[in-house]
């Protein structure tokens, strides 16, 4: 007698990800729809006793997860972008990607997903007065500090190194001052003299490694001092 067997199968295998942690590194500011391909579950079971569905957890709004079948039943799963990503409100993101077999009960399998979000120059430099006043007794001496200037970029990296100059759009009335590119610190190059000139008007351009900028102005009020003496002046004189 010839006799044959039939298995049945009986879902005693769950979903295995090829990796169990998963990195995108993604720019911010990215197209809505963007898909990111993930490596399937794998599964032994046979039928509806394989993978079925695929989830993330905890769910955000920022990302979806789209499955299915392509042409000669190839399977597929992708991540995909539902809004922009924002650097500077989270840097990086982690979730878990759950494939859920069929079987009853069902089994799951698991792999962590990791974003890093990639900085893009999406931010000005941002000074925290538009106009600075500051006030100089005309005897201070020269490299003599007048005032330090500081900008703030949210970027990072580069796009958030930030670099000053003075701004030639407003015209400087005189050489007077120079500022250190790197720290804003302002200083004196020569002495002042207030019987020439009462104020200086700077303007300092900030300037992030993207090129963007942010213009603020520095009102410089020089305070006399007592360095002239009397001078009497007659211009006739006669007695008799």
């Amino acid at each position: 007698f010839r006799v044959e067997v039939a298995l049945q199968d009986i879902n005693d295998h769950s979903p295995v990800f090829p990796a169990e942690r998963v990195t995108f590194k993604i720019p911010e500011r990215g197209d809505p729809g963007s898909r990111f391909t993930l490596e399937v579950a794998r599964d032994l079971d046979i039928g509806s006793n394989s993978v079925q569905t695929y989830s993330i957890s905890p769910e955000n709004e920022y990302f979806s997860v789209s499955y299915g079948s392509r042409i000669r039943g190839k399977k597929y799963v992708e991540l995909v972008l539902e809004k922009p990503l924002d650097r500077e409100e989270q840097a990086e993101m982690h979730f878990s990607l759950i494939a859920v077999d069929g079987g009853s009960p069902p089994r799951s399998g698991t792999t962590q997903i990791h974003i890093v979000i990639l900085d893009v120059n999406d931010n000005f430099p941002v000074f925290p007065h538009e106009v600075y006043d500051v006030q100089v007794l005309e005897n201070a001496p020269e490299g003599s500090v007048v005032l330090t200037v500081l900008a703030t970029d949210r970027d990072a990296g580069t796009n958030g190194n930030v670099s000053y100059e003075f701004s030639e759009a407003m015209g400087q009335s005189d050489s007077a001052f120079e500022i250190d590119p790197t720290t804003g610190e302002i200083k004196l190059t020569k002495t002042l003299d207030f019987e020439a000139a009462e104020t200086h008007e700077l303007s300092v351009r900030a300037t992030d490694g993207g090129g963007l900028s942010a213009i603020c102005k520095v009102l410089v009020e020089v305070l006399d001092v007592n360095d002239n003496a009397p001078e009497l002046v007659v211009s006739s004189f006669s007695s008799p």
